[in-house]
């Protein structure tokens, strides 16, 4: 099999997503790492060296034949759910506002449901490259995607971080989908998870009264009311990098959820467009990279990672533009975060070394 070079407009696309994520973390934190004590660039140094970090990783991962991360579904599988259950665990999880998602190092956090959601992507992409028959039979399909599948859906789901769960079954069931599952075989289990996330949403009154609100049968929601009140205010070019309101404690966690918010907010029309351009052209890219990969693993990883970034995308500017109910899903490449940052790149690393592979100038 050839090796030539990575696909460059996907990496440089990629650089410049995360060039402008750091930037807009350290506009949205400087004002709230200052009055914590911190100095004000503190979390943009720390989105900065996981950026270095997540770039140095994938550029190893880039490396390595893809073919290679095949040997490893299993015991990424079992890592996967053996972090999820001990993050569960008082005195080892690190619990912050009544969860536990993330694992105390000391010198940074991490977090289970993130390495998760790379771990059931590889796992079903390899299992069902090996065995496409499994898609076929209700008792093989059951035993070796859903129950996993629904085993780290459901550790996730009590931390409690539904919206990471989702992430997970999604990237999950786009595996089984790009496998070519038939629909009627899939349908009882999407109505079992669609049952169980309505009983989630039940079972915790806070989760039902962000649908009520959004359904305007309750009140108001003050973080949806000031994310569209920074984009409303964004006009067509922005306020300018650093002069957005919105910082300066009025919109909480402004460089996680809604960093959208404040892009709109400093960069206007033009700031958005280019982001969510940027955005599709990386996944536009990546589904190209995936319709020419030279076999069926190469070919399911990569559709169903681009399919995940695209699901994040759409639920983290949906919840900003109160298209949907609000939920916490971090925007890829962009919001804060030291384990999303890292484990997307390393996403990205089997994907570059699969370009390599390809010749996207080439008509299939």
């Amino acid at each position: 099999m050839k090796s030539g070079k990575i696909d460059r407009p996907f990496l440089i696309a990629l650089m410049i997503l995360a060039g402008i994520g750091v930037i807009m973390v350290f506009s949205a934190s400087m004002y709230s790492s200052t009055i914590s004590g911190e100095k004000g660039y503190a979390l943009f140094l720390k989105q900065l060296i996981f950026v270095i970090i997540g770039v140095i990783v994938m550029s190893i991962m880039s490396r390595v034949d893809y073919r290679t991360y095949q040997k490893y579904y299993l015991i990424g599988l079992g890592i996967s759910i053996f972090l999820l259950i001990i993050v569960l665990i008082p005195g080892i999880g690190l619990k912050v506002n009544d969860a536990r998602r993330w694992l105390d190092f000391r010198i940074t956090t991490f977090q289970p449901s993130e390495f998760a959601k790379v771990a059931g992507i590889l796992y079903f992409s390899t299992i069902l490259s090996k065995r496409p028959e499994i898609i076929k039979e209700p008792s093989p399909l059951f035993w070796n995607c859903i129950m996993p599948m629904g085993v780290i859906c459901a550790l996730t789901a009590i931390e409690p971080s539904l919206s990471a769960a989702m992430a997970i079954a999604m990237g999950m069931c786009g595996v089984l989908y790009f496998a070519g599952i038939k629909f009627k075989t899939f349908l009882p289990y999407l109505g079992a998870g669609l049952l169980a996330v309505t009983a989630l949403m039940i079972a915790e009154p806070w989760r039902l009264d962000r649908f009520n609100v959004f359904l305007g049968k309750g009140g108001y929601d003050y973080q949806i009311t000031q994310s569209l009140l920074a984009i409303g205010t964004g006009g067509f070019f922005g306020r300018g990098l650093g002069n957005g309101k919105q910082k300066f404690l009025f919109l909480p966690e402004l460089q996680n959820d809604f960093i959208f918010a404040n892009i709109a907010e400093e960069f206007g029309f033009i700031g958005c467009i280019l982001v969510l351009g940027l955005f599709a052209f990386i996944i536009w890219r990546g589904f190209k990279i995936a319709q020419k990969a030279p076999d069926t693993f190469s070919y399911l990883y990569t559709s169903s990672v681009m399919l995940l970034l695209a699901f994040q995308v759409l639920v983290n500017i949906g919840v900003a533009t109160a298209i949907i109910p609000v939920t916490g899903m971090a925007l890829p490449f962009i919001s804060a975060g030291g384990t999303s940052m890292v484990v997307l790149f390393a996403m990205m690393g089997p994907i570059l070394n699969i370009s390599r592979q390809v010749d996207l100038r080439k008509k299939k």
